[in-house]
């Protein structure tokens, strides 16, 4: 019996402290976030400045009256997601893992330039699109972390993983 009530207790002790911790996203989760985020915001802002023309002033009230598009903000808002996925992921991968990763963006970019933005891409650019695709490809197969860091509570080292 007093075994029980122990183990209810460490139960709902275990629950309270979950519930005081923020909820963390795998890293998988956070990368696609990120690739996400910051295709949808490169082609929503695109769509929109395609919308009010050229930008090309050193008066800061033609900018002020493109953020008025809505397809211009919602792409600014992306890309403001974008750069906190790309904050946390930073915090916890290596470097060298996170861009090679997340550029696979680039090669969805490419293909939604193409296919909805109906904009002519070269060979030569498909060719470095396959590459990019290649190397992500292979990066994908490493592990996202090579060193521990120091947990920013103690100096327990940890293992970021996926």
């Amino acid at each position: 019996m007093l075994g029980s009530r122990r183990s209810a207790a460490t139960v709902a002790a275990g629950v309270l402290k979950n519930r005081s911790q923020p909820l963390r996203l795998k890293t998988g989760t956070v990368i696609a976030l990120l690739v996400a985020s910051n295709v949808l915001g490169n082609f929503t802002l695109s769509r929109g400045l395609h919308q009010v023309g050229r930008l090309v002033s050193l008066s800061p009230w033609p900018y002020v009256h493109a953020f008025v598009n809505p397809l211009v903000l919602l792409g600014v808002l992306l890309l403001i997601v974008w750069l906190i996925s790309q904050l946390s992921l930073l915090s916890r991968v290596d470097l060298s893992y996170v861009l090679p990763v997340t550029s696979v963006s680039y090669v969805l970019t490419a293909l939604m330039g193409e296919f909805l933005l109906h904009e002519r891409v070269s060979t030569e650019r498909w060719i470095g699109i396959g590459l990019i695709g290649l190397g992500v490809s292979l990066v994908v197969r490493t592990v996202p972390r090579t060193a521990s860091v120091l947990h920013k509570f103690g100096d327990l080292p940890y293992e970021a993983g996926p």
